[in-house]
């Protein structure tokens, strides 16, 4: 088969194709008062790639991306195809083959709805082939509830952590694609997490009257329950996009697997029926 035909096949298998890890995670979001669009985060392992040596002494990967996006009748409704090539010095070969990569990109949606998006990767040099898939809803912005984003995450030590809340302190560097991407968190680390309110109601001084909540479920098992706490105005400038923040604390003693984390926001300026909106994720804990 030509390399096209064998990504669409991987595209069309009803398995995940593991020559080559990869990990998918669509998010999301709003860029405007009606403007909706899914980014998807695409973790590549590159010790599944093959790289070849370049003169200056720095290592290149090819690989093919065909991305699709499929309605809930089965129908395809858009496509993005396109080859890249990795190159980087010793030093970063290094770190993405310990790290791995992301590779993102962005669907814009004409149209609220269920979908399903799949993608699938083709090393141009070593042949190998990956695929991941993921369901997502894209809700109707236009009907003007209350609507929250897709969780971005980031994973901080302790010592990182608590620098970031002291003042004057040089900002500590981050990697939240990859860790979005992954969603997975070290015990004794901190977690944080961060997503965009759309649609909230305004007072006469045009303020929002919002308030949010977590919680943290382990086997279908609510184990954290966290107080409501108001909405955090500060810093807020565009009432369209508010966002919304907080952290998790990973303690070294959370048993290793998969968690859910739950975010809850109601807005008392809503109609009754209308007043909650809540987001979900899932989240790996690792030793």
């Amino acid at each position: 088969m030509t390399p096209l035909e064998q990504l669409e096949t991987a595209l069309v298998s009803p398995f995940a194709v593991s020559g080559i890890t990869v990990k998918l995670n669509a998010l999301f979001g709003s860029t405007g008062q009606n403007s909706t669009y899914v980014r998807s985060l695409l973790h590549i392992e590159a010790r599944d790639l093959k790289f070849t040596d370049e003169p200056d002494g720095a290592k290149k990967a090819v690989f093919d991306v065909l991305a699709t996006s499929f309605g809930d009748n089965g129908q395809l409704v858009d496509q993005i195809g396109k080859t890249y090539t990795l190159t980087v010095k010793p030093e970063i070969y290094k770190k993405i083959l310990a790290d791995g990569f992301v590779y993102h990109f962005k669907f814009p949606v004409k149209r609220p709805g269920a979908y399903q998006y799949r993608v699938a990767i083709r090393d141009a040099q070593g042949e190998r082939l990956g695929s991941a898939s993921q369901f997502i809803e894209v809700p109707d912005l236009q009907k003007n509830r209350l609507t929250l984003s897709s969780i971005v995450l980031e994973n901080l030590t302790a010592e990182e952590y608590e620098k970031t809340r002291e003042p004057g302190s040089p900002t500590v560097p981050t990697d939240p694609m990859t860790d979005t991407a992954l969603r997975r968190a070290k015990l004794g680390s901190v977690l944080r997490y961060a997503l965009e309110i759309y649609n909230a109601k305004l007072n006469p001084s045009k303020q929002p009257g919002l308030r949010t909540k977590i919680r943290v479920f382990r086997d279908g098992k609510l184990i954290l329950d966290g107080q409501q706490k108001p909405f955090e105005m500060l810093g807020q400038t565009d009432m369209l996009h508010l966002r919304t923040f907080g952290a998790i604390s990973i303690g070294k003693l959370m048993e290793p697997g998969d968690y859910i984390l739950q975010i809850i926001v109601t807005d008392v300026l809503a109609k009754t029926k209308q007043q909650i909106a809540t987001q979900f994720l899932q989240f790996e804990v690792v030793e």
